[in-house]
């Protein structure tokens, strides 16, 4: 009797874990933010009238916060950017892969 109350135990344990396991969320696995466009436009403002640069795709991005400001190209979500072109600021819809950031 001792036994069977023990695998019960282990039997129920693992249907635990079991469920567990399978709730918890797969792990989101994202490579650095990049230009996803033909070219991505770098403005010195989340604007349109500060572009100074065009980056050709798949320029890598470091994101550095996000802000909300002119409409353009679907979105009013702007993100500050590193680049090897210099810091500046991107349409959301520019860059693939982002990462969370906080608010500039």
């Amino acid at each position: 009797m001792k036994w069977k109350r023990t695998a019960s135990a282990v039997v129920a344990a693992g249907a635990i874990t079991g469920a567990v396991m399978v709730a918890a969320p797969a792990a989101s696995a994202y490579g650095p933010s990049y230009c996803n466009s033909s070219t991505c436009s770098l403005s010195n403002a989340p604007n349109t009238g500060g572009i100074y640069f065009e980056m050709p795709r798949l320029t890598p991005v470091s994101m550095v916060c996000w802000t909300d400001n002119q409409w353009w190209n679907g979105t009013n979500r702007w993100f500050k950017v590193n680049t090897v072109y210099g810091q500046g600021y991107m349409i959301a819809t520019q860059v693939s892969n982002q990462t969370r950031v906080g608010h500039c």
